[in-house]
């Protein structure tokens, strides 16, 4: 199964979809040989303790000279070099995401807007798809062009604020249309007009 899926079916359990086979041959060091047919991967995984298990995630081996969570997450704040080349960066992230938290996301965008002197917005950009699951999928409006916007930003200079986004088929309002706005912002209804319009909505940050 693509974890990636435009149309994923529903009560896809997604999280066990993805952990059943990727916690005992990527996540854990060694990796653990499960058999993949007659739900020995999903029996793995619902059986797996983190607390228990918890240095089967940060082990090293001769030939794993890296733990999983040493390769797998990618928290460096360094971008100076890519920044320096020009390089720009879009980044859409379903908030419903149960493999990777949006939390641990915005953390690391806040440490790089800390380390850029409040600046990161001008080469990194961060939006969060209310609903989403894991790249696709879930109660969300999880169709849209985030590739489209950072051509836009690369070739024409033009730093996306908010990309336009629809509700796929299946969810509860398909054809929906909501603003995905650029962290910190958020969608906030205007006070008037149709709720599944994203004309009616705004891209507003928060005041603290």
């Amino acid at each position: 199964m693509n974890p990636c899926m435009a149309n994923p079916p529903a009560n896809a359990a997604i999280n066990l979809t993805l952990g059943a086979s990727a916690l005992p041959s990527i996540f854990v060091t060694p990796p653990v040989a499960v058999p993949m047919a007659g739900g020995g991967a999903a029996a793995y995984a619902l059986a797996f303790d983190v607390e228990r298990y918890r240095r089967a995630l940060t082990n090293r081996t001769d030939e794993f000279r890296q733990s999983s969570l040493e390769f797998m997450k990618a928290d460096s704040t360094d971008l100076a070099a890519f920044k320096a080349r020009g390089g720009k960066l879009v980044i859409a992230q379903g908030v419903s995401d149960p493999v990777f938290s949006i939390l641990d996301t915005i953390n690391w965008w806040n440490a790089l807007n800390k380390v850029n002197g409040g600046r990161a917005a001008e080469f990194v950009r961060l939006f969060a798809v209310p609903g989403m699951n894991h790249c696709a999928g879930g109660p969300s409006t999880d169709q849209f062009d985030a590739f489209g916007a950072l051509v836009n930003w690369v070739e024409k200079g033009v730093a996306p604020d908010r990309i336009a986004a629809t509700a796929r088929m299946g969810t509860p309002w398909p054809g929906r249309t909501r603003p995905l706005c650029v962290y910190p912002a958020q969608a906030r209804y205007k006070g008037t007009g149709s709720l599944e319009d994203m004309d009616n909505f705004a891209c507003q940050t928060a005041r603290p």
